[in-house]
């Protein structure tokens, strides 16, 4: 008897432990990280800079083969810094 009050929280607390838990969003969707707009930081964005920032490409700082994708904006859009 004592060992069924023990086995029964022991599952329990196994099956807590080892459950995962499943995201809403999709795996492969761009993450995007945004600090009260001062900074923000899209992984993988690719996508257009707006016209009304000042948009600098690291292709124009220094030469390198393997691009990121990634878009780091500053100053609430004022400034855009991309790696594509």
């Amino acid at each position: 008897m004592h060992s069924k009050i023990i086995t029964l929280p022991s599952i329990a607390v196994a099956a807590l432990f080892f459950t995962g838990c499943k995201s809403n969003t999709a795996q492969m969707a761009p993450s995007e990280t945004n600090i009260l707009g001062i900074v923000k930081v899209e992984e993988a964005s690719y996508a257009a800079s707006s016209p009304t920032t000042i948009a600098v490409s690291t292709n124009e700082l220094f030469s390198r083969q393997d691009i990121s994708g990634d878009k780091v904006t500053l100053f609430w859009g004022l400034i855009t810094l991309k790696d594509y």
